[in-house]
């Protein structure tokens, strides 16, 4: 069987392509895989590192405000239609399967003019306009969330709970292995931040801000993802100050490492970083992006607060006081926010999803 995967952009609609992916060929090793991605986006990196063939088509996100960009963005989509129909004559896939990003819509539109079956993943509770706009096209829409279909105008019928597929190594990572390897005892207290793939400069600022009043709190380590793009500047800010509690890394390939040593993590609200979180049970501190579309974060972040598994901090409401209040009160509720994460993890979400697939008729 060949499957063709689109999915671009960010590494929330990329990682849980690959966690598919994974679990497409543990299940059927014959399986033939080949993703389908915009040249503007992290998928050039991520898909070829995780092991997959990556074929790239031109796609935009369709923008809402009056720019070159905006006004650019109809025309390069439509030659990544026309590129995407070249791909899929090419690989006569069996599905497409759609995880969102530029690439989806251009691919998506391809796959349905040629008669090839389409599969949608949702991954927040709010879907996308184009995850909208197709779901009356698809053959089935995979959702995350239960609470998704409250905003499906089309597509209900077809529409399943399955979860967000974690790729696995996620899974795996041993916590005392990697604990050892980035040099952190068995009884620190391990808190990673992280703004997402793209990083995050307000997260960034204040939390180096805080660091004088973390460095009290017994026992604490901190492991922060600046981001490549704030990295030099975040330099400048530290100047000679030594914290030999805090470490840093532009960007980080090896997520799992990380999460299977962490006891707490800040991030902010996407809905793939949520679905690590919870496989690893980790409690969280949730900054939701206020320009996120539609504002999905914050219904993503509100429902993981609703559940006990996590503590929400408004963007607007950021700073190092609030900050650090809030570190302090996770830490002394991290066992039962850790359950809560537990219960809300849906592990076999990449298994469903492929056995779906391989069993189609």
């Amino acid at each position: 069987m060949r499957i063709l995967i689109a999915a671009g952009g960010t590494g929330g609609h990329i990682y849980p392509a690959i966690a598919l992916a994974q679990e497409l060929k543990s299940q059927s090793p014959d399986c033939e895989i080949l993703f389908l991605g915009s040249e503007e986006g992290l998928e050039r990196d991520l898909v070829t590192k995780a092991g997959f063939e990556l074929k790239l088509i031109k796609a935009r996100a369709l923008l809402r405000k009056l720019s070159y960009k905006a006004l650019s963005a109809p025309f390069i989509c439509a030659v990544g239609f026309f590129q995407a129909r070249r791909v899929i004559k090419e690989f006569s896939p069996r599905f497409l399967v759609s995880f969102g990003g530029y690439v989806s819509l251009p691919a998506a539109l391809a796959a349905i003019s040629l008669g090839c079956p389409l599969l949608i993943h949702e991954q927040n509770i709010l879907p996308g306009m184009t995850n909208r706009f197709l779901a009356r096209f698809a053959d089935k829409v995979f959702l995350s969330f239960e609470e998704s279909k409250n905003y499906l105008s089309f597509g209900k019928s077809k529409a399943c709970v399955v979860g967000n597929p974690v790729r696995r190594e996620i899974f795996l990572a041993d916590r005392a292995e990697a604990r050892q390897k980035l040099g952190y005892g068995p009884d620190d207290l391990v808190v990673m931040v992280v703004g997402g793939s793209q990083g995050a400069r307000k997260i960034n600022k204040v939390l180096v801000r805080a660091l004088p009043r973390l460095k009290e709190i017994e026992g604490l380590k901190l492991f922060h993802i600046v981001g490549k793009r704030d990295s030099a500047w975040i330099n400048q800010l530290l100047g000679k100050e030594d914290y030999p509690f805090y470490q840093k890394a532009d960007y980080l390939y090896n997520m799992a490492e990380v999460l299977a040593a962490a006891d707490l993590v800040i991030s902010r609200a996407g809905a793939t970083a949520l679905a690590e979180f919870m496989a690893r049970g980790l409690p969280m501190i949730l900054i939701p992006f206020p320009f996120s579309a539609e504002g999905h974060q914050k219904l993503n972040a509100s429902w993981a607060e609703e559940k006990g598994a996590a503590i929400v901090i408004e963007d607007e409401l950021l700073s190092v006081e609030e900050l650090c209040r809030q570190i302090e009160k996770a830490i002394k509720n991290l066992k039962v926010m850790s359950q809560a994460a537990m219960k809300l993890a849906r592990k076999d979400a990449a298994k469903t999803v492929a056995h779906w697939i391989l069993e189609y008729e």
